[in-house]
């Protein structure tokens, strides 16, 4: 019976999504294994190395529906190998003659590594798509938000005027940033090894290096010189960058989760009623997709940790390390690539109340506006003396409910220094934005020049 969230069958792709799930799915593991046997034997017919009628008949058997899973289960009773019964199978199905070529000098973790490659190539591709698709909607929600005002908040209190479209300027760019990034990991690591017992590669004979050459390329995958059996820097850069692309992803879950509480109303988490419903309180929506990308966020960045302390191997192969990366890879995956997808669809159903946003931005009136008064009144009588003179003037209108406009109006100090252009500013905050238009248009420019030179798939 599954005992794990991930291979739940009735309450299934809480944590996960099935597309994730059929990719690391067993059977779809054995299936890569498969394919890197008879891609080996493929190689080495061409050379000369096992016969032709070999190869032909390990690429005929080396498919799932040729192996016996029954007979492939019993043999994993008896086994810890995590490949041996596999390939014992597979020898089984070719026949004594040509059995006798399968898995033919390399060793188990050549296979498992090879596998993990596959697998996260394919992952690779799944991440890709949702970010560019995660980056199109923060792309169309800053086009659209570019001049919508509400306030930017710093220690979590309101700060000085901000737009909406700024905000989603910087997780637009924070994405394009990790797509850039997904990119450059994928040229690095998804690399193949045939290393052989201690990566010397002998037992592949003096035709070694050509065997591997052929094998990725049937394998269509890049290749290392040397063996990375104990080099697992490229893995702990994989687990790092999802840590990373985690933490953007809950930091806008995050952010939509804060906003979108009943006290300040400005963004909303939309979905289906029976997603988002309180089981005893039917007046409420809660923010659930939101919620699973934080928790899986904090999952991924944990599993990361784990896999980068797997790096540390003991002279040629260390199974202690290595089966702990073998055991959290495919999790972190899971977990990284569900939270962009449910990200995907909060974004994909944000409710923006631009109403509430500019209501939130007149809470505190004038006050708001206190950073420019400060530099309009520290050009003329000092930004230390202005500062002390504000200080007072803002806790006596906050203490007293007077407002701030008119104890400035009144001040013999500071009220001179305003003409009446000046004091009407103060109740159009939606106006104090500073550079924010210029820099989400540069952003808007920039990331639209890079999305037209992205391949549709890496």
């Amino acid at each position: 019976m599954p005992s794990h969230p991930i291979d739940y069958q009735i309450q299934s792709n809480v944590f996960s999504t099935p597309e994730l799930v059929a990719l690391f799915d067993e059977q779809a593991r054995f299936a890569r294994w498969l394919c890197i046997e008879a891609a080996l034997a493929r190689a080495q017919a061409d050379l000369g190395v096992i016969p032709q009628a070999a190869a032909e008949m390990i690429c005929s058997k080396a498919l799932l529906s040729q192996i016996d899973l029954e007979q492939l289960t019993e043999e994993y009773k008896t086994s810890r190998n995590s490949l041996m019964p596999l390939v014992k199978t597979l020898k089984k199905a070719c026949g004594k003659n040509h059995g006798e070529f399968v898995h033919f000098g390399i060793t188990t973790q050549d296979v498992l590594d090879t596998g993990q490659i596959l697998e996260l190539k394919a992952f690779f591709q799944i991440l890709y798509r949702d970010l560019r698709r995660l980056e199109e909607i923060c792309l169309d929600l800053t086009l659209r938000h570019k001049a919508t005002p509400m306030v930017g908040r710093t220690h979590g209190q309101q700060a000085i005027p901000i737009t909406f479209g700024l905000k989603t300027a910087v997780w637009l760019s924070e994405i394009r940033r990790h797509i850039a990034r997904l990119k450059s990991l994928a040229k690095r690591t998804l690399q193949g090894q045939l290393g052989g017992a201690v990566g010397t590669m002998a037992a592949l004979g003096p035709m070694a290096q050509e065997i591997r050459g052929k094998t990725f390329a049937y394998l269509e995958l890049e290749h290392s010189t040397l063996s990375w059996h104990t080099s697992r820097d490229n893995m702990a850069e994989v687990a790092a960058f999802q840590a990373i692309l985690a933490g953007t992803l809950e930091k806008i879950a995050n952010e939509i989760f804060q906003l979108g509480k009943t006290e300040i109303g400005e963004l909303k988490e939309t979905a289906p009623i029976a997603t988002h419903s309180s089981s005893t309180m039917p007046h409420k929506s809660n923010p659930v997709l939101c919620q699973r990308v934080a928790v899986l966020a904090r999952q991924s960045r944990g599993l990361a940790s784990l896999i980068i302390d797997s790096m540390v191997h003991e002279h040629e192969r260390d199974a202690r390390a290595l089966w702990s990366e073998w055991l959290n890879i495919p999790q972190i995956s899971i977990y990284t690539g569900t939270a962009v997808y449910y990200l995907v669809e909060v974004m994909r159903h944000l409710t923006v109340d631009s109403d509430r946003m500019r209501q939130n931005l007149y809470m505190q009136k004038e006050m708001v506006m206190s950073e420019w008064l400060l530099f309009q009144f520290g050009a003329q009588i000092g930004k230390m003396s202005a500062q002390e003179k504000l200080h007072g003037l803002i806790r006596k209108a906050q203490t007293e409910n007077i407002s701030l406009t008119e104890l400035l109006a009144n001040d013999a100090l500071l009220g001179p220094l305003l003409n009446q252009e000046q004091l009407d500013f103060l109740n159009h905050p939606e106006l104090y934005v500073g550079q924010a238009l210029s820099l989400i248009e540069q952003t808007i420019c920039q990331v639209e020049v890079e999305r037209q030179n992205d391949p549709e798939t890496l």
